[in-house]
């Protein structure tokens, strides 16, 4: 990984790859047009925050977010990520809503490929990034059943399509193009990332068991308890 590795801060080196690859960026541009315009669209409250309240903890989970992305995920090989950071999406997008929930695990991919880069910046995988988030926070919102299955739905539906799908079409774009196919590049990476996706989810189920004992209940909705 070490000739991976670019200056932070460089960013024609991190984003350099931007008129060579356009076509990584135009999925990218067209979610987050659709996502600014689902701003705007008003969803029952998964919380009683203020708007201030509502800032600070998307700020915090993003901070969070970008410490685990630079410092707590290990790359045995470049196509094969050990990191926890869909459990900082899960929760964010379980307390603060699908919307905010897409905001920080994008942020924070995007902010740790500036301060710590792996190579050039891939927008497909700051998109699955976001949809970590996004995904629960929407399943949270929109299903009223039984919450530690729709917890393993999400980490199910975030594997298929945010692991398998767009993370590795996005390295295999980068690093395997012309080399090999996706499905082989697909083959190698499942093992390892299913490994990792179970890991997320048992944290995820103890954290939907935990947080309520934690957090003021004045101040969160999260399973209409």
């Amino acid at each position: 990984m070490s000739n991976l590795l670019v200056s932070s801060f460089d960013f024609s080196a991190i984003f350099g790859n931007i008129i060579e690859k356009w076509y990584l960026y135009l999925p990218l541009l067209l979610i987050i047009g659709l996502f600014i315009a689902l701003f705007f669209v008003k969803d029952k409250e998964r919380n009683y925050l203020s708007n201030t309240q509502k800032l600070v903890y998307t700020a915090m989970l993003t901070a969070l977010c970008t410490i685990f992305n630079c410092f707590i995920t290990f790359y045995p090989q470049n196509y094969i990520a050990i990191s926890f950071n869909s459990t900082i999406c899960f929760v964010a997008g379980l307390l603060l809503g699908y919307k905010r929930g897409f905001c920080v695990g994008f942020l924070g991919d995007l902010i740790g490929a500036i301060i710590f880069p792996q190579g050039v910046y891939n927008p497909l995988i700051g998109l699955a990034s976001g949809l970590f988030g996004f995904i629960p926070g929407l399943l949270f919102d929109k299903f009223r059943i039984n919450k530690y299955l729709l917890t393993v739905i999400s980490s199910i539906i975030t594997l298929i399509l945010c692991t398998c799908f767009l993370n590795t079409f996005g390295l295999w774009l980068i690093y395997g193009l012309g080399k090999k196919t996706f499905f082989a590049y697909l083959f190698v990476r499942l093992p390892w990332q299913t490994f990792v996706a179970v890991g997320n989810a048992v944290l995820c189920l103890l954290l939907v068991a935990f947080l309520p004992k934690v957090l003021p209940k004045n101040k969160f909705n999260l399973f209409n308890e």
